[in-house]
């Protein structure tokens, strides 16, 4: 319904259920984890993106360590990398975006030669790449990654029309980096 300020007090709730529930059982910390995830990007909707920011890193931390402990995760670590990303853009801490931008364009990459159904992750995050890059000057490295997004985003679409959204936003991250000024 749109009521971002409405699902703030649930995804607390969840947040502090899922803590308690963590303590007592660490098999509930992927689900502490997503919860986080979740309110990080529930505080960011609302406009608090330096709220937002501790959730999104407590959320890397513990997804960090379940991929440490089991590789199945890293696709887990590789979203809440791309959420602490963008929550760090939105707080205008560009330069400290890009660290958590590389690492999931890595780990997507590495999932994505093993699985294609993780190529629209890895395109997403070339994507968000790209768009840091820029961001933080380097219009020149941020090519790259751009075009690579716009490859994969093309080959998607070609068998699914539902990746023509994510395309077009692609397309248009590429001849924003060709068009601007150096």
């Amino acid at each position: 319904t749109g009521d971002r300020a409405g699902a703030l007090p649930p995804a607390q709730e969840a947040v502090t259920l899922y803590r308690a529930q963590a303590e007592q059982n660490p098999a509930y910390q992927p689900d502490l984890a997503m919860a986080l995830n979740n309110l990080a990007i529930t505080l960011a909707e609302t406009g608090d993106r330096a709220g937002a920011l501790p959730p999104a890193q407590e959320a890397v931390t513990l997804r960090r360590a379940q991929a440490e402990q089991n590789p199945a995760y890293q696709p887990n670590l590789a979203a809440a990398l791309t959420n602490l990303a963008n929550r760090l853009a939105e707080t205008g801490d560009r330069a400290g975006a890009l660290p958590p931008a590389q690492e999931a364009v890595t780990l997507y990459r590495a999932q994505a030669e093993q699985n294609p159904a993780y190529q629209p992750d890895l395109a997403m995050a070339l994507n968000n790449l790209a768009i840091t890059l820029a961001e933080t000057g380097d219009r020149a490295g941020a090519l790259p990654p751009a075009q690579e997004a716009v490859t994969l985003y093309e080959r998607l679409a070609a068998e699914e029309p539902v990746y023509a959204d994510a395309l077009a936003q692609a397309k248009e991250t590429l001849r924003g980096l060709q068009d601007a000024p150096e």
